[in-house]
């Protein structure tokens, strides 16, 4: 491949496990999953491996939240991130 990848990582601003979690479950046209080998468009967060009592908000690692492009239309998708986040934000 010589182009660029659709695999990117994200770290959230707001520092709540919970806010974390609401974004990723308000995604409506991104699946959580943790195989990249399709062509829809997928997410799975850090935190998501990490158990509850072990989290640190402080922890830039755990407030990583992996996103995978797939084949939808960019506008589609940009629109639901959007949405996501402002639904994460209110925690």
């Amino acid at each position: 491949m010589k182009a660029a990848l659709g695999l990117v990582t994200i770290v959230i601003k707001n520092r709540k496990r919970a806010a974390i979690v609401k974004f990723c479950e308000s995604l409506r046209h991104f699946l959580m999953a943790v195989s990249w080998g399709g062509h829809e468009s997928l997410v799975i967060p850090r935190c998501a491996f990490v158990k509850e009592d072990v989290y640190q908000e402080d922890n830039e690692s755990h407030r990583h939240v992996r996103l995978y492009f797939g084949l939808e239309d960019a506008d589609y998708l940009i629109k639901d991130l959007q949405q996501a986040l402002l639904q994460s934000a209110r925690i």
